[in-house]
């Protein structure tokens, strides 16, 4: 792996603190050193008008639905599933799916995000295009059983094959956890058998909880209880598990998730396209010191992969329920699209700051960027307010991931973009004429 200096950064920013004309030493994947006056026999990079920002984690999607961006809209989430999504996604091909993957790691590693926690298919093909990328993915199949006995045991078996065979690729990319869909569509004892799986191995838990208030009242009439508190006593609620969603909380949730350590991921923009009627209440949950953090969900329910669209999203609508514009500051918002989605997914790296031996997963955008202007040079909060309220669609000039360089110039570094497009516009094709 090559040294690679970022040289006369005019700004080094993170959730703590900002920094000036300073150059940034990465060296076996982390960042060795940052000081004035470095110098390497690696890679060098000016970065005189440059803002260097820790990446942002996606810390929910789908990405091989970018075969499904736009063709299944202005429908409610389980009307949209049921009709549209899921007869769809019978249809698909492994190989489709791992063109669908390429095409959204492509979306987000130039919009500046490092990688993300998705739930699909044959997750063995997403991580093909995630490492050919150079992109993370804490990745897992997602499961169901639909409550038919018969299934069960298969489908269990299908997740604990799938997770070895990630573990098998030994890359430092790609992370296995394991991906029960949702309370609504995995049984009792499918939930159970994961959740032996997770302690056995270790592994964090994805799963969609309380995305619409019908999930809540099918489990309670299912159960006689709330989701959380279903999930609490198969052993799904603990460190390991990551909520999707989270929108229909009630109190005895919330503390069950604060005792358990849980965490949950805000998908703000899918629950607005899809009219789930509330998202997940940051306030509260930081309050509680409940972990969470941001994600986008899949390119057919928001239907960018934007982080600065999230963050926009996320911060705004907080306002609006809470009626209050102080509710969550920028930088709280841009903490948790970086800083605290590294400590959900990456427990056991040091991740989403600028610091020394943090690892180097770094994204570089323009200053001249005009959605940067006006810019106060020694604010980093004047920073962080245009990077949450006025970024959407920027792009970034470098990424870096994994001390590796992602995005050059604006262009892939280990890929062909236009053969990646011309793919994806091949197997759209053949999806739809098929259906």
């Amino acid at each position: 792996m090559e040294e690679i200096l970022l040289k006369n950064c005019k700004l080094i920013l993170d959730a703590m603190r900002l920094r000036k004309n300073q150059d940034i030493l990465i060296r076996e994947g982390t960042i060795e050193e940052i000081n004035e006056g470095l110098s390497t026999s690696g890679i060098s990079i000016d970065c005189k008008n440059l803002l260097v920002i820790p990446c942002f984690f996606n810390g929910h999607t789908h990405s091989p639905m970018s075969l499904l961006r736009g063709i299944a809209e202005d429908l409610p989430l389980h009307k949209w599933l049921e009709e549209k999504v899921w007869p769809l996604e019978k249809k698909l091909s492994a190989e489709q799916m791992y063109i669908g993957a390429k095409l959204s790691g492509m979306e987000m590693l130039k919009s500046g995000f490092s990688g993300c926690a998705d739930m699909y298919f044959n997750m063995d093909y997403v991580a093909k295009a995630f490492i050919e990328l150079n992109f993370r993915g804490v990745l897992c199949e997602g499961i169901f059983d639909f409550f038919d006995k018969s299934e069960t045991d298969k489908k269990a078996k299908i997740a604990l094959n799938m997770h070895k065979r990630l573990n098998s690729l030994n890359s430092k990319l790609i992370k296995s956890s394991f991906g029960p869909h949702a309370t609504y569509t995995c049984s009792r004892e499918l939930l159970e058998i994961i959740a032996e799986y997770s302690l056995e191995y270790n592994s964090l838990v994805q799963i969609h909880v309380a995305e619409t208030i019908e999930e809540q009242n099918q489990c309670i009439e299912r159960y006689g209880i709330r989701e959380v508190e279903l999930l609490d006593e198969v052993g799904l609620c603990n460190e390991r598990c990551v909520y999707a969603h989270g929108n229909w909380f009630n109190e005895k949730e919330y503390e069950l998730m604060r005792k358990r350590n849980a965490a949950v991921v805000q998908n703000t923009i899918s629950n607005l396209k899809l009219a789930s009627g509330a998202t997940a209440d940051l306030k509260r949950l930081i309050s509680e010191g409940i972990r969470c953090c941001l994600g986008t969900d899949g390119p057919a329910s928001n239907n960018s992969l934007d982080p600065f669209e999230m963050m926009k999203f996320s911060s705004l609508l907080q306002k609006h329920i809470h009626k209050d514009p102080s509710v969550l500051s920028s930088k709280d918002i841009f903490r948790l699209a970086t800083y605290e989605a590294y400590k959900i997914f990456y427990p056991e790296l040091k991740g989403g700051l600028i610091e020394k031996s943090y690892v180097a997963d770094l994204a570089l955008y323009d200053l001249n960027e005009i959605r940067m202007k006006p810019l106060i040079l020694d604010d980093g909060q004047h920073i962080i307010n245009h990077l949450v309220y006025s970024c959407s669609g920027m792009k970034a000039k470098y990424v870096i991931v994994n001390g590796e360089i992602s995005v050059f110039d604006y262009k892939l570094a280990k890929e062909n973009e236009d053969e990646i497009i011309k793919k994806f516009e091949k197997a759209f094709e053949d999806l739809i004429i098929n259906f």
